[in-house]
């Protein structure tokens, strides 16, 4: 059975000073079997959404994928948000069927919701990536978390009352080290891998400038392979009590009330890196 996909994201990929990894994580995803891609949402998160959504739509014509529908989606507006109106319409299509991929602010679906109240009992499952359990710290350097916090009320309303919730805390992401070394092996790939590796030399320059890391943490693919290949990982079910101050910061321990999510852990981090090139490799050859 083909799996609905809806990714929502806040892409940066090859924007200076900006992360690749949502670029990545749609790459990795559109190289799944039995995998569609409904669409791509955008958001803010790694910069603003007017830069979000018309590089997405570049980024989308690059990996040769630009029949794939890009909804710009809203700061405040639900009424004006075109990527929420696309989630409920979709929900309603293949009701109990859909799984959303968020990589960015939660804000699309926190509107999805405004427009219909009933939206997330219709969605199957919700990979989310962000939040923290922990202060999140890289070479001693703490690093504020992102996507959970930049609009802590939407995030709330999808913890509230979105089911079957899988996250990818900031803190199981530092698992999924990709060493530069093991990058440059991509040099020697098909065209596809060649190009991947050109256009992100530019943030494992950045991490190693600021973090002093000879590598890059690749944060939205762990969500999207938590979704997408499960048996990769550990099922931890976590209870989680976000208030609005914890969330704030991306807190997902706090004074709120008490639910359950998973938060996977990778069982094998050499298997699951391989893993993540090989699907590379794969949508290269694809192409």
């Amino acid at each position: 059975m083909v799996r609905k996909v809806i990714i929502d994201c806040d892409n940066t990929f090859s924007i200076d000073g900006c992360d690749i990894d949502d670029g990545l994580a749609i790459i990795y995803s559109l190289g799944q079997k039995d995998v569609e891609v409904l669409g791509i949402n955008t958001t803010f998160g790694n910069n603003k959404l007017d830069i979000v959504y018309p590089n997405t739509i570049s980024f989308m014509k690059n990996i040769g994928y630009p029949q794939i529908p890009v909804y710009k989606g809203s700061e405040d507006s639900y009424e004006d948000n075109e990527a929420a109106k696309f989630l409920v319409d979709m929900a309603n299509k293949y009701r109990g069927e859909l799984s959303l991929l968020v990589l960015g602010s939660t804000t699309n679906l926190y509107h999805a919701w405004l427009l219909d109240k009933d939206f997330y009992d219709k969605i199957k499952d919700i990979s989310l990536m962000g939040g923290i359990t922990k202060p999140l710290i890289i070479n001693d350097k703490i690093l504020n978390e992102l996507n959970f916090s930049c609009n802590y009320k939407a995030t709330l309303n999808v913890l509230e009352y979105g089911k079957n919730i899988i996250i990818a805390t900031g803190n199981t992401c530092l698992d999924g080290f990709f060493t530069r070394e093991r990058f440059e092996k991509l040099k020697a790939g098909n065209d596809f891998e060649k190009w991947l590796y050109r256009n992100s030399l530019y943030w494992f320059d950045r991490e190693k400038c600021y973090f002093e890391n000879h590598g890059i943490y690749i944060w939205d693919i762990l969500a999207a392979a938590a979704l997408l290949n499960p048996s990769l990982f550990i099922e931890n079910m976590v209870e989680v009590s976000p208030d609005e101050e914890s969330m704030k910061s991306g807190l997902l321990l706090g004074k709120g009330e008490k639910r359950k999510v998973v938060i996977p852990k990778i069982k094998d981090v050499d298997m699951y890196i391989e893993h993540v090139y090989e699907q590379f490799k794969t949508f290269g050859k694809s192409n």
